[in-house]
């Protein structure tokens, strides 16, 4: 009776722990999944450590599947815990189990021999077990970094083929218009000479020139987009960089309230490229934050300048710089159109500022990637640390 009954309250708990019922849920709902599966895994040692001492001793047959038994928690804390809890639950159960094995007046009536082999096998079991599930969530975690990479790669891949496309368009239409702009532009100079200064035709020319001179400088942007060169490269100390921009937009930054975080390691900074090129970057990147947080609903408008640490992607390292804003984040629909040139929210705004940088940080060998999500927006620039950099 004693023992069906046992072997009742086994299966049963058993059950709890397989589909997370009963006490072992609201364990779960306290302390996490993981404390539910240790707290689990002591009642069954501590059961089966009863049941041994309330079976009878000659009832050798009950006593064996007793020992068998306590494979259960350690297989429990295995999965849960890995190396540690396999190795930890073995332990557990060769304290609870030594004193009735070979102590207890009322003991287990098996040879010494078996049992003492059984408690080899009880760490054998926990060290082998936790040992190939810890290398399974390796295994596991780096197929998800892979995915993770490639996911990126493939991304990357194709905003750098549609913006090389787009480029070349550009680039062809630019040279196209760049022609005869300077001859409109010449004759323009020619004609405004002709007039004196109060005359109104001289007015009308003043205004030629200075639409003309506004469209060689869009001209000159599709150029710019189409064709970035790294310019000359060079060590460049990015802190260094963060600092000469930041000066640039205190003003801007006063104006909008905006408090500004900078948390870099200036030795640790160093990046191969053109520092005017890449001062271009930056600069875009928090002006960009700075027209969200425009739009922001929040009191407090901050903007933070961190370090992302170090990413992988396939057999390159990149160096991350983030740029962080407390704005109202970007819609899962524009994450990727945000670097589509002209793409823009904002009335006033070109859509030219991520696009061209885009293209920098691709000539420099880098990429930009963006996390975002209400209430915060992440742009990240990965660069190639310089030869010599970690």
């Amino acid at each position: 009776m004693w023992n069906a009954l046992c072997f009742a309250v086994v299966r049963r708990l058993v059950t709890l722990g397989e589909h997370g019922g009963g006490w072992c849920t609201m364990v779960k709902g306290k302390n996490g999944w993981k404390t539910g599966q240790i707290v689990l895994s002591l009642g069954l040692v501590g059961l089966f450590t009863s049941m041994h001492y309330l079976t009878d001793m000659h009832d050798v047959a009950f006593h064996n599947v007793y020992r068998r038994l306590y494979y259960l928690p350690i297989l429990i804390l295995s999965f849960a815990h890995g190396l540690k809890g396999g190795l930890g639950a073995a332990l557990l159960v060769t304290v609870a189990y030594t004193p009735h094995a070979f102590f207890s007046a009322h003991r287990d009536p098996s040879p010494d021999m078996d049992k003492a082999l059984e408690i080899a096998l009880y760490f054998g079991v926990g060290g082998l077990t936790g040992w190939l599930v810890e290398r399974q969530r390796r295994v596991q975690a780096a197929l998800e970094r892979t995915l993770e990479e490639k996911s990126l790669m493939e991304r990357q891949l194709v905003r750098a083929g549609r913006l090389s496309a787009l480029g070349e368009l550009t680039s062809g239409l630019a040279h196209e218009i760049r022609n005869p702009l300077a001859s409109i532009l010449g004759a323009a100079e020619a004609l405004a000479v002709e007039f004196p200064p109060e005359h109104r035709k001289h007015r009308m020319s003043e205004v030629l020139l200075r639409e003309i001179q506004r469209l060689r400088q869009v001209v000159d942007d599709f150029l710019h987009f189409a064709r970035p060169s790294a310019g000359q490269p060079e060590p460049v100390d990015m802190a260094t960089v963060v600092d000469e921009v930041l000066a640039l937009l205190d003003n801007e930054a006063r104006r909008q309230q905006v408090v500004i975080d900078v948390a870099l390691e200036p030795e640790q900074w160093v990046v191969s490229g053109d520092k005017g090129q890449l001062s271009q970057v930056i600069l875009n990147v928090i002006l960009n934050a700075l027209q969200a947080l425009e739009r922001g609903l929040g009191d407090e408008r901050r903007v933070w300048v961190l370090e992302g640490g170090v990413q992988e992607v396939g057999d390159k390292r990149y160096r991350r710089l983030g740029v962080r804003d407390n704005g109202p984040g970007i819609g899962q629909q524009d994450l990727e159109k945000v670097f589509n040139p002209y793409f823009t929210t904002r009335d006033e705004g070109t859509g030219l500022g991520l696009s061209i940088s885009t293209r920098i940080m691709e000539a420099h060998g880098g990429f930009i990637d963006i996390e975002s999500a209400p209430g915060q927006t992440t742009v990240w620039l990965a660069f190639e640390p310089a030869k010599g950099e970690g």
